[in-house]
């Protein structure tokens, strides 16, 4: 582009300086957008892939119908090996089932994520310690602290292998369990594979071979090529004819499962087990990233074509001296890439300006993504598409026009012309419609989660992390009564699972001689009532009966249907060699969110069934009365040290509606993420429909200047003028509203409970669609109905 040319580019831009700025804001806009999601979308993916075995490792589960499970016995990892030539290494991982304090003479740091694994995870995973080889060592055990932990517990240290090992104490200073920690692992990549504490061991599981031992995670690292078909088959196989014809997991419903292997790439996003709403963020955040993108390109498109009747003399003009089409297109190009550079450096403004926000809005350490050349290149990739999708058309269109016409001022913009910006914003507002439509959605089934009935309540309600083992009533009857005499504290229990918490154990119950599948909590007297869950028939448990303790049993309603139970009446039911008495059914409850069904669930006050199949009870749920939390807590943490002995000092909790709520967290994240982008689809469709209505109510001021010397009043013309750019938007409405409706219901499609499409919500969109347009529109349109209509025509 010459100098002449570029002043040339220059006036026309400053002339229609507002439809200039408008322009580039909304390309910035999309770049802006672009980019913040290509930063979460790229450490979303990031996890792992910097393990040179990242495509070959796989999890090993267990699935029997419905019923998904990560955990296998401890067999199964030898036997592998030792069987099947494609598998290159095999390893445990098993997780301690509580959280625990590591105490060292600097500070103390609260373990929530403590393992236990054989020294192939650490040539699988990539972990390394520097100054001493894991697997290699003739250490019997190798601890190895995370780098934050280790920071925390020995600041003094470096990330490497201790010259002797140190010791941490556990629980408290004066419990008398310590640990020995080897080294500081230095700072590890995005990774499935976390831990605060790992203790390396050559046999995790020490020998046992039993299927009982049911507690490990099972990983594989397959040879390149391995066909992952042809392997499952084989694994299945060696677990049908071995491992579950032990006599500890023999009859059992894990005998009848099937294998099952999951990649180490689906694990983060899309794990067999766990949600996969992580996924849906990332997908959705692509598609409305590219979407503003590229609305964004077709706003610039369709004020490049409105603005055509602006510049057709100079394009005569420049075609009568002889500049070819070729250069004409190039240059028209040129402007629009231009426009473009200009976009991406507000846009990398408006970048740095949000990436705080975003930081603290998805709560994570962007720190992995650099604004590094690969950001750049993304960047100039937006830039060049945007170029071209923007540019090209316009340029074939404004070089293609006759010189001889245009200067005897024949120019038509032509109705082919005409059509395409009237489908161009057609086009954005089906989009935008989609967008605000889901924005509804996604906000009527979240307040639906929030305040709809769960079965329990959580409110007010305080979980404890107690390390001390309350597997029998009788042990935890002196804690509740010390806990109870405290002001303020209404009612204390002691569980295996809580709400928001690990899933129940899945058990075998026999009912009239028929194996049912039940999920099966440990709770204690109280249960019931700390967490409000309603009695349907019979009653729950009571102290001042001992049979309860060891003969009887509550259930749900799921549980009691599947029984067909509609009062309790003395029916027995068993579980590990158990027999129990049915004496009470309560409402169903919702304990692991809105995206799983309700399961079928029994609880008891003691169990014969042990660890890891049945979880240890020492998880503490407090009933506070509201008016006195801050109080009661302060007092109950003076006095903790003498209520339980063994967790010492050291009192942690947290609130259970707050824990529950975690389990919507990443929901939570994408209906934010939805609303802040649907927001933005909508102001750049907005931009380009102020843009396109001021260029072509300005093209009819003459007209409007002659009606009204003819009679027309205000209203008149604003109807007039609003008029089809409404029906534009209307036709848009019509043709979105099945396309709203069919992805809303496949999202929702992911709760087990879930709101009920009705056409009002799309009603809110639509009316809520035209009023944004109608307001967008009217400002010009009002603006050119009270010009005074000399001012317009005195020049004719």
């Amino acid at each position: 582009m010459n100098t002449n040319n570029l002043k040339i580019a220059w006036r026309a831009a400053w002339k229609s300086k507002l439809f200039t700025l408008l322009n580039i804001l909304g390309l910035a806009i999309g770049f802006a957008g672009f980019i913040l999601a290509y930063a979460y979308i790229h450490r979303e993916n990031s996890y792992d892939k910097w393990n040179p075995n990242y495509v070959n490792i796989y999890l090993i589960g267990l699935i029997n119908k419905d019923n998904l499970s990560d955990l296998t016995p401890a067999a199964l990892a030898p036997a592998l090996k030792a069987a099947v030539p494609e598998i290159e290494s095999a390893g445990r991982v098993a997780r301690a089932p509580f959280e625990i304090p590591f105490i060292s003479e600097n500070d103390m740091f609260y373990i929530k994520n403590w393992l236990g694994a054989d020294r192939t995870i650490a040539d699988i995973f990539a972990i390394q310690l520097e100054g001493l080889s894991i697997t290699n060592s003739p250490e019997k055990s190798i601890g190895l602290l995370s780098a934050e932990v280790g920071k925390k517990l020995f600041p003094n240290e470096k990330q490497a292998a201790f010259k002797a090992p140190k010791i941490v104490s556990l629980m408290n200073e004066q419990s008398g369990f310590t640990e020995n920690i080897h080294g500081i692992s230095k700072p590890r990549l995005l990774s499935n594979f976390e831990y605060d504490y790992i203790a390396f061991k050559e046999d995790i599981a020490q020998g046992k071979g039993d299927g009982d031992n049911n507690v490990y995670q099972t990983y594989i690292l397959v040879r390149p090529g391995t066909r992952i078909e042809e392997l499952t088959a084989k694994i299945n196989t060696i677990y049908h004819n071995t491992i579950a014809k032990q006599r500890e997991i023999k009859g059992s419903i894990r005998a009848e499962a099937n294998i099952y292997l999951d990649p180490l790439k689906n694990l983060h996003l899309r794990p067999r087990i766990g949600s996969n709403t992580g996924y849906k963020i990332v997908w959705a955040l692509g598609v409305l990233s590219s979407v503003i993108l590229l609305l964004a390109c077709m706003n610039f498109a369709n004020l490049m074509l409105v603005q055509a009747q602006r510049r057709f003399k100079e394009i005569g003009m420049k075609k009568v001296f002889g500049v070819t089409r070729k250069r004409l297109a190039l240059q028209f190009l040129l402007e629009v890439f231009a426009q473009c550079l200009i976009a991406a450096v507000i846009a990398c403004l408006l970048i740095s300006i949000s990436w705080n926000t975003m930081i603290t809005f998805f709560r994570y350490d962007f720190s992995s993504f650099d604004f590094n050349m690969s950001v750049i290149g993304q960047l100039g990739t937006a830039v060049l598409l945007a170029t071209l999708l923007s540019g090209i058309y316009p340029a074939y269109i404004l070089s293609g026009y006759h010189p001889i016409n245009i200067i005897k001022g024949q120019f038509h913009n032509g109705q082919r012309a005409f059509s395409l910006r009237s489908a161009l914003l057609m086009f954005q507002f089906i989009i935008a419609f989609i967008f605000i439509s889901a924005m509804l959605v996604i906000n009527k089934q979240m307040n639906y989660m929030e305040k709809s009935d769960k079965g329990f309540s959580a409110d007010q309600v305080v979980h404890i992390k107690n390390l001390t083992l309350f597997n029998k009533p009788a042990q935890f009857a002196s804690i509740r009564n010390q806990m109870k005499a405290i002001p303020g504290i209404e009612e204390v229990t002691v569980v295996t699972n809580y709400p928001g918490g690990p899933a129940p154990s899945n058990e075998a119950f026999t009912y009239s001689d028929k194996t049912y599948s039940l999920d099966h909590v440990g709770v204690d007297f109280d249960y019931f009532e700390t967490l409000g869950m309603n009695l349907l028939s019979g009653r729950t448990f009571s102290s001042s009966l001992l049979s309860d303790t060891t003969q009887s049993i509550v259930v749900n309603e799921s549980a009691a249907r599947r029984l067909g139970i509609k009062q309790p009446n003395g029916e027995k039911i068993s579980v590990c060699d158990q027999t129990y008495t049915i004496i009470g059914i309560v409402k169903d409850s919702k304990m692991q969110g809105f995206e799983q069904l309700i399961k079928p669930t029994a609880y008891t006050l003691q169990t014969k069934c042990g660890y890891p199949n049945h979880p240890f009870k020492c998880d503490i749920l407090v009933k506070v009365n509201g008016h006195s939390i801050r109080s009661t807590m302060e007092t109950l943490e003076k006095q903790w040290p003498s209520i339980n002995k063994l967790d010492g000092k050291y009192l942690i909790y947290d609130f259970l509606d707050e824990q529950y709520a975690a389990l919507y967290a990443k929901q939570e994240q994408l209906h934010q993420a939805f609303t802040a982008f649907s927001t933005l689809v909508m102001i750049v469709a907005l931009l380009g429909l102020f843009s396109m209505s001021a260029f072509t109510i300005s093209l009819r001021e003459k007209e409007v200047s002659i009606r009204r010397v003819l009679g027309a009043n205000t209203r008149q013309l604003f109807l007039l003028l609003n008029k089809p750019f409404l029906q534009l938007i209307g036709m848009a409405i019509l043709v979105a509203t099945p396309l709203a409706w069919w992805c809303t219901s496949k999202w929702l499609d992911g709760f087990a409970y879930r709101i009920h499409l009705s056409w009002h919500i799309f009603a809110v969109g639509a009316v809520l669609t035209l009023l944004l347009a109608s307001i967008t529109i009217s400002y010009q349109a009002i603006k050119v109905s009270i010009v005074n209509p000399a001012d317009t025509l005195k020049d004719e």
